[in-house]
């Protein structure tokens, strides 16, 4: 599975894509955007309080995603008038959770639960695994690196794209970032194989 840094990135990415620090009406989305980019993983409380272990992990599913999504837009919509563009923007936060998940490639993930279709996994892991969590775990820390080396360039991508920026503007740090994006990507994979 993706590290829980990877999946607040995926958050503040879909929140920076969407709206500007900048621009204080728009801050309230961050939380939301934030939370529900992590809410998937929610389900590790019941095995760490209560031992239940749940198969399949139906929150890491496409339905769960756009339900959760959307009952936070309903609420933001109560409090804020929030409109269809905000919708999409939660619900690309959230599923951007299991779709993480499947770029590790190590685990299935039930994506089409509650419909009778196998669970899915990636054939190639793109992400490493986030590791046993222990500050004195080595692959902890090299995976994270890893991971971070692969997705922070990605999502600045993403949110410049979405912002409409300019190439002309953007080229320079492209021309920079392309090759250490290539240079982790290329390094995640050879930890897979």
């Amino acid at each position: 599975m993706s590290s829980l840094v990877g999946h607040l990135s995926a958050g503040v990415a879909v929140y920076l894509g969407h709206s500007r620090w900048s621009n204080k009406e728009e801050r309230h989305l961050l939380p939301p955007c934030v939370l529900l980019a992590v809410l998937p993983d929610f389900d590790y409380f019941a095995l760490w309080l209560f031992n239940v272990v749940q198969e399949p992990r139906f929150t890491h599913s496409l339905a769960f995603c756009l339900m959760t999504s959307a009952i936070a837009w309903f609420v933001l919509r109560l409090r804020h008038g929030s409109g269809v563009r905000t919708l999409v923007a939660l619900s690309l936060a959230s599923c951007s959770h299991p779709i993480l998940d499947l770029l590790v490639g190590v685990h299935p993930v039930p994506i089409w639960w509650p419909f009778p279709v196998p669970e899915f996994q990636s054939p190639i892991g793109l992400l490493p695994s986030a590791g046993h969590l222990n500050p004195a775990n080595y692959y902890l820390w090299r995976n994270l690196l890893i991971e971070c080396g692969v997705l922070l360039p990605t999502f600045a991508f993403l949110v410049a794209v979405s912002r409409a920026v300019p190439i002309r503007a953007s080229w320079p740090i492209g021309a920079i970032l392309l090759p250490i994006w290539v240079a982790f990507l290329s390094w995640s994979i050879h930890v897979h194989s």
